[in-house]
């Protein structure tokens, strides 16, 4: 059945297509014989109609002339029995009927000649009883002796060809019967083969090859078998060793992506991936714990609802499909700061962008590994700040005594005593010398260690960068003294002024012109001030021996300088120009050079102009009064406020007395034996507590302090003498080499290793004018043209306080002069500040602060 019912469909349709074609055949050929039999036996019927009606007209002629109508009938009766004749009867040349074979009456309405025709003729008609009548006539004597009429029935024609046409049908369906028989019987012996390759083909689909294949004719499909039986064999053996290389394969593939798997999920740095739609497709849980997510959170997701600040920024970038490595940095979960790097994703051949790649490490302990490499060098730069002083101070002493008082002592001598006076001079020039580039070294290291740290105070005013160039130009000349060196400088017209810190500006030049001076050794220095796509560009070039390019990137690195470090003694830290890149980048700037091997090089860096945002920390002001330290007996102390102290000043013949406080013996010396040197008096304190002590029982002219001592500190020790009244009086100059901030109560400052010469003419200063340089206030920013014009009367520092603030720092024990600016008057309690005793208050009306 199953066979069968496979083989049914072909069977089917090879059925009705021969049903069809044979019906087709069949129908032609019966309407073909029907033609034939029809035309035939109308034509026949037409012969034998008319040779009766000539026959019997032959026949009549004397018949008629004799007038014996019984002759006549008898002899149309003879051939009634004619197959196919219906009627016979005669007319007479009247037209009257003589003989006939109707039975029993003659019709009542018969075919009727209207004109005698003299030759035979032919005519259909219907008579009633009869049918339809195929009607021959014969003339007798050509009409003169009447007509013959034979009718011949056509009804019988028609009954013979429809009992030819069913026989023929008949025959025909025995004909078809038989060859659906044969055919069937064919169909079957080529579809029962054909329905087993079908089945067979249906194994060899579902991979079953181990099935066989029963058919052994010789035929084409006997051939087809077999060579489908061979090919499943073939297949067989290439499934097996394609299904053992799919297993081989799928294991190393599964084995590589447990590997993979597992060398992501260890990685100590975090990994995201996303896709070319900025859809997040893959992290890894170190990426999770350094944002405090689960996996939920990220896949599925776009990066920016997910990740946030300078992280969402890089992935934008590389969402953008931008072909460059990006890094960024940001914080992450439990106060940790990580840094991540991205790339682009791209196919080889193509480069079609397919996504990028992430990666993010927590550099927490990096950040403080820097921290504390910043400290320790700021540390060690402090403590060498200490013994440079007395190294820088006590050779300059040796050098001017030897150069005063032993050399011409030693008055002419021999050839060999001159050598030594020269060598000891010259030796003690270079001790000096080298001592003082080592001390600039020093605060190049300490310059760059606080700008890294940010603990730089940046000044920020309005500045023209011509003015700027200018001065760093006046500062470099002497340099160039010994060379043959000339500086153009060329400011175009209409440059807008920056805002920055000034003296940090003339640094960079200074940095700048000093490296052209120092590598080249003729020709003309450049300087250029133009304005390019919104920012102002300084330009420094020089004709000097340029730079390898290979080397260019290394420019601005730390410690890092050019040239063959083996054959070239180095000079310097190699921290200049990575301290020019942090100013100007701290002014929102960039600085990049342009140079080639002994054709000179081009140093440039822009600036943003003053009305445009920068990046430029506010400079940091300090507003805060002297708090409350309990320095000695507070009853005692609150027992004499409010009451006038009044210091006994000394006469003309008792020199200055300077108190020097540090815990440094060898500074101290060094300090007491300079100023005795030239006339004060001196007492030394080794800390914070000695000072405050020896300061209430001598009441010196001037101390000087250094701030990191044991016990109690420098700061600590300046804010009990100035909520002393007996103290408060006194000028404080702090030596230290902690900072070069400024230390609250303090008259003015100096970094170690201490210029000689700027010690003594600030202590001079001091000590001349100690009331008006400790007291002034200015009403308004550090930045105003008052500050500026008011450095005559303070030159090392100024107190600045805003409006706000002035009346509540007076009441808290100022004395002085306070300075107001005219449009900040109606800002100030004028009253209350008046009020103040030992106050004086000075209005400005033609200086805007």
């Amino acid at each position: 059945m199953a066979k069968m019912t496979s083989m049914s469909p072909l069977f089917k349709k090879t059925f009705l297509l021969s049903l069809y074609l044979f019906g087709i055949v069949a129908l032609l050929a019966s309407g073909l014989a029907a033609y034939i039999l029809h035309d035939h036996m109308t034509g026949e019927f037409r012969s034998k109609g008319r040779a009766i009606a000539i026959s019997i007209a032959e026949a009549s002629q004397e018949v008629l002339l004799n007038r014996d109508p019984a002759v006549l009938q008898g002899t149309i009766d003879h051939y009634l029995d004619i197959g196919g004749v219906a009627y016979i009867y005669v007319r007479n040349s009247e037209g009257s009927i003589v003989a006939h074979t109707f039975v029993p009456r003659i019709p009542r309405t018969l075919p009727v000649l209207e004109v005698p025709s003299p030759i035979a003729t032919e005519r259909s008609a219907r008579v009633p009883g009869y049918g339809d009548i195929m009607e021959e006539t014969a003339p007798i004597l050509e009409g003169v002796g009447g007509t013959v009429f034979v009718g011949m029935d056509k009804g019988l024609i028609e009954s013979f060809f429809w009992k030819a046409v069913l026989r023929m049908q008949g025959l025909m369906a025995v004909i078809f019967v038989c060859c659906v028989c044969v055919l069937y019987y064919l169909v079957r012996s080529f579809s029962t083969p054909l329905n087993t390759l079908t089945e067979y083909a249906q194994q060899l689909a579902r991979h079953d090859f181990s099935a066989n294949i029963e058919i052994d004719s010789r035929d084409e499909i006997g051939l087809l078998a077999r060579t489908m039986q061979s090919m499943a064999h073939e297949l067989s053996a290439l499934f097996n060793e394609m299904d053992a290389e799919v297993k081989k394969a799928t294991g190393e593939l599964r084995k590589n992506l447990s590997h993979q798997r597992a060398i992501i999920n260890n990685l100590a740095d975090g990994l995201v991936v996303i896709d070319p739609d900025g859809m997040v497709t893959m992290v890894n849980p170190s990426l999770c714990d350094y944002f405090g997510l689960v996996p939920a959170d990220c896949l599925n997701h776009r990066f920016d609802t997910v990740f946030s600040g300078q992280f969402a920024k890089l992935m934008e970038d590389l969402h953008t499909g931008q072909g460059v490595v990006t890094s960024a940095e940001g914080p992450l979960s439990h106060g940790r700061i990580g840094k991540a790097v991205g790339s682009p994703v791209r196919m080889a051949e193509s480069g079609t962008f397919l996504g990028g790649v992430v990666l993010v490490r927590d550099i927490t302990p990096e950040k403080e590994l820097d921290r504390l490499k910043t400290e320790f060098i700021s540390t060690v730069s402090h403590e060498l700040r200490t013994p440079m002083t007395s190294i820088l101070g006590f050779s300059k002493i040796i050098r001017k005594k030897l150069e005063d008082d032993i050399f011409p002592a030693l008055g002419p001598s021999r050839n060999s005593l001159s050598r030594v006076v020269r060598r000891v001079e010259s030796n003690m020039d270079i001790i000096v010398s080298e001592a003082e580039r080592l001390t600039e070294m020093i605060n190049d290291v300490l310059d760059i260690a606080k700008m890294e740290s940010g603990g730089v105070q940046w000044g920020k005013e309005r500045l023209s960068m011509g003015e700027v160039v200018r001065q760093a130009v006046r500062t470099i000349r002497g340099m160039s003294s010994e060379k043959n060196l000339r500086f153009s400088l060329e400011v175009e017209e209409g440059v807008p002024l920056v805002r920055g810190d000034r003296n940090r500006l003339i640094q960079v030049l200074v940095n700048l012109l000093s490296n052209a001076v120092k590598f080249t050794e003729s020709g003309t220095i450049r300087c250029h001030v133009g304005f390019r796509n919104n920012m102002v560009l300084t330009s420094v070039e020089d004709p000097g021996i340029g730079i390898d390019p290979r080397e260019l990137p290394q420019v601005f690195e730390k410690f890092r300088q050019v040239g063959d470090t083996l054959t070239d003694k180095p000079s310097g830290t190699g921290l200049g120009l990575p301290i020019c890149r942090q100013i100007v980048m701290h002014h929102g700037g960039d600085i990049w050079v342009e140079s080639e091997l002994g054709k000179g090089s081009i140093f440039r860096f822009t600036l943003p102009v003053e009305d445009m945002e920068t990046r430029m920390v506010e400079p940091f002001e300090e507003h805060d009064v002297l708090g409350h330290v309990p320095c000695e007996d507070e009853a005692d102390i609150r027992a004499r406020s409010g009451k006038a102290m009044l210091v006994e000043p000394r006469g003309d013949e008792a020199a200055p007395l300077i108190l020097v406080v540090d815990d440094d013996s060898a500074l101290s010396d060094y300090l007491s034996q300079l100023f005795r040197d030239e006339g004060y008096r001196v007492l030394t304190a080794p800390d914070g507590r000695a000072a405050v002590d020896t300061a209430k029982q001598h009441l010196p002219n001037l101390i000087t302090m250094d701030l990191m001592m044991p016990g109690m500190d420098g700061e600590t020790a300046i804010r009990c003498l100035r909520s002393n009244p007996y103290t408060s009086h006194i000028p404080i100059l702090v030596v230290s080499a902690l900072s070069d901030s400024g230390v609250k109560g303090s008259d003015a400052m100096m970094l170690k290793p201490v210029d000689q010469e700027k010690l003594l003419e600030m202590v001079d200063a001091l000590l001349r004018d100690r009331d008006m340089v400790r007291s002034c206030i200015v009403v308004g920013d550090s930045f105003s043209s008052a500050g500026q014009k008011l450095t005559v009367v303070n030159p090392e520092r100024i107190r600045f306080c805003p409006p706000e603030d002035v009346v509540q720092t007076v009441a808290a024990g100022f004395t002085g002069f306070v300075f107001i600016s005219n449009d900040l008057v109606a800002r100030v309690d004028l009253t209350a500040l008046s009020s103040q005793q030992g106050v004086q208050v000075v209005i400005l009306p033609e200086v805007r602060i």
